[in-house]
């Protein structure tokens, strides 16, 4: 992507979202890439305001789009640890039945629905369905992020907070694994599937994760605190990955270890 010219929109600088607002930077775009969001799975129990200005946020951003004369791809980067229903078993794939149990879940299915419904074509539409993201630079924020929650603790010397079972089952994918997807469908041309997963494809429980961590930071005495489950956990979720390989040619290339490796590094370890 080197060469490639990017424009953010941040808090800082929002995206057009009203007609007559300065929208030349998306329409000289070939892709725009959505990320915004002021929930996680922990703010969206308990905030469901939030929940609702997201998606009202995404409505008036895809009708500046719509009006343009040659609108970009938009690709909505979803959750595809929480959208699928846990009533059948994983591994998920794009075709499984989605059922969300968490407001989160639910959150990212109404702004899928909002994508889907919206008068972009086909080929200018791409959900993605990421699995638990994690990698250098990720901070340790209330309701997400076990990596970086447990490494930050490492560092700090604490204990290792697992919330719920030890064989809670997630698929953790490396951050630059979640980029090379995304460039992919980028550079794509042509219409792309509707919907892809973006995971490692593999199943790793907390019991597993912790027994990493605590080899890779070398620390034996390392501790770990066990704590009561929350409401919105979803016990085991892993994905299946095939569509994106056939899609775009991609597959993950980061291990667990090496990518948890890579972030203690970051983490000055």
């Amino acid at each position: 992507m080197a060469g490639v010219p990017v424009e953010s929109f941040t808090r800082a600088r929002p995206f057009p979202t009203a007609p007559g607002e300065d929208a030349r930077a998306v329409a000289l775009s070939r892709t725009v890439f959505w990320l915004a969001t002021r929930v996680n799975p922990a703010v969206a129990e308990d905030r469901p305001d939030l929940v609702e200005l997201d998606q009202c946020t995404l409505e008036r951003a895809l009708q500046v789009i719509e009006a343009g004369a040659s609108p970009p791809r938009v690709v909505l980067l979803s959750s595809g640890g929480t959208v699928y229903d846990p009533a059948h078993p994983p591994p998920y794939a794009e075709a499984s039945p989605v059922r969300a149990t968490t407001a989160y879940g639910r959150s990212k299915l109404a702004l899928e629905r909002a994508l889907s419904v919206s008068s972009l074509p086909p080929e200018r539409r791409t959900i993605v369905r990421v699995s638990n993201a994690y990698g250098p630079g990720q901070q340790a924020r209330r309701g997400q992020g076990v990596v970086a929650h447990w490494l930050q603790a490492a560092a700090d010397g604490a204990p290792l907070v697992l919330i719920g079972d030890e064989q809670t089952v997630r698929d953790y994918v490396y951050i630059e694994d979640i980029v090379d997807a995304l460039v992919a469908i980028h550079e794509a041309d042509g219409e792309l599937p509707p919907t892809l997963n973006v995971g490692s494809g593999q199943g790793t429980t907390l019991a597993e994760l912790a027994r990493m961590v605590v080899d890779v930071v070398g620390d034996r005495s390392l501790t770990i605190d066990v704590r009561p489950a929350r409401r919105f956990d979803v016990p085991r979720t892993w994905l299946d990955t095939t569509l994106a390989a056939q899609a775009l040619g991609w597959r993950p290339r980061t291990s667990l270890r090496e990518g948890v490796a890579a972030t203690w590094r970051a983490f000055g370890g």
